[in-house]
């Protein structure tokens, strides 16, 4: 948040409620079979590539924050590298 946007502690203290609907918890139910009826086998080859890109960034931030280096390329990172995989 910038220094320069005044924040009134009196404001964001004031006693008040959030309020939030249901948050579904565990809802996906379909079989693989079910799938392959919604989506072509294009669109679920492009699934899968889209989840390996984003679990190879993944390994990459974890790579370079725990031994300095990926595949060969060495890099001195000295701030965070905030992850979630899965």
């Amino acid at each position: 948040m910038p220094k320069s946007q005044f924040i009134n502690p009196k404001d964001i203290r004031k006693p008040g409620f959030i309020h939030f609907d249901d948050i579904p918890v565990h809802q996906y139910s379909l079989s693989i079979e079910d799938e392959k009826k919604i989506y072509t086998e294009k669109e679920l080859l492009q699934v899968f590539r889209d989840m390996a890109i984003i679990r190879e960034f993944e390994t990459l931030l974890n790579e370079i924050k725990t031994k300095s280096v990926y595949n060969g390329v060495e890099y001195n990172n000295p701030g965070p590298a905030h992850l979630s995989l899965g």
